[in-house]
């Protein structure tokens, strides 16, 4: 009987150390992680904060965030859901929170993430809005997460020459609606499609088949998350 019950304790103490390097084990990784995601999204934030033509701050430097405290203090509207604004005519979403920053012209910067549906789930997106006279402009976007996308088709959406495709778009391209090129009936491309990217986006239309070849629901995934956000901007920030 003594012998079952030594037996019994060395294999609890046991059990208890294993516990014990298992939750340091884990509070240490999951700190490394949160730490990780963290300066990514200040990454992201800093990059569609910067006009994407001459690589200049759309603000000041001071106001870019280092820090979880200084992010907190740009937060503009949030939710306890993480989703705070779903677009009834796209399957669009806006995730909380939503941040604002001032211009070094005065004017507001909105920094929203969110995301649209691609083929293998979610594909989320940060981009930046700049509030003017006549309505809202997209300066910049970073795709964050595209895991599940194709290897080689969807999941391209984030290479530098592909995500330039969504910059830069005027008031009057986001009202309209934005649209791939393939789902507004541009297709095939015209010779000197090239040359007219800017004002196909200011008719909503974003070009994506000739550097997506075969790939289509990722980048509409990207449009949608930027229909939702302006949306969203439409009905909060007017």
């Amino acid at each position: 009987m003594g012998k079952h019950i030594k037996i019994a304790l060395i294999l609890t103490s046991l059990m208890i150390v294993i516990g014990v390097i298992l939750g340091m084990a884990y509070m240490s990784t999951e700190k490394a992680i949160a730490k990780a995601d963290l300066n990514a999204k200040l990454s992201a934030i800093k990059f569609v904060l910067t006009n994407p033509k001459t690589g200049k701050l759309l603000v000041s430097e001071d106001q870019i965030p280092t820090t979880l405290s200084e992010l907190t203090q740009k937060t503009w509207k949030s939710s306890s859901s993480k989703i705070l604004y779903s677009d009834p005519k796209y399957p669009g979403f806006v995730l909380s929170p939503v941040y604002q920053f001032l211009g070094k012209n005065g004017e507001k910067i909105y920094v929203i993430t969110g995301f649209g549906l691609g083929f293998g789930g979610r594909v989320s997106t940060i981009a930046g809005f700049v509030q003017k006279k006549n309505g809202f402009y997209e300066n910049a976007i970073d795709v964050i997460d595209y895991s599940n996308e194709t290897p080689g088709m969807g999941a391209k959406i984030n290479d530098p020459d592909i995500r330039k495709r969504f910059f830069s778009i005027p008031n009057s391209g986001l009202e309209k609606g934005l649209k791939v090129n393939k789902d507004a009936f541009l297709f095939p491309l015209p010779k000197d499609y090239l040359s007219k990217l800017g004002q196909y986006k200011k008719k909503g239309i974003v070009v994506t088949s000739d550097v997506m070849t075969g790939a289509t629901i990722t980048p509409r995934a990207v449009v949608n998350s930027l229909n939702a956000m302006y949306d969203f901007l439409e009905k909060e920030a007017k």
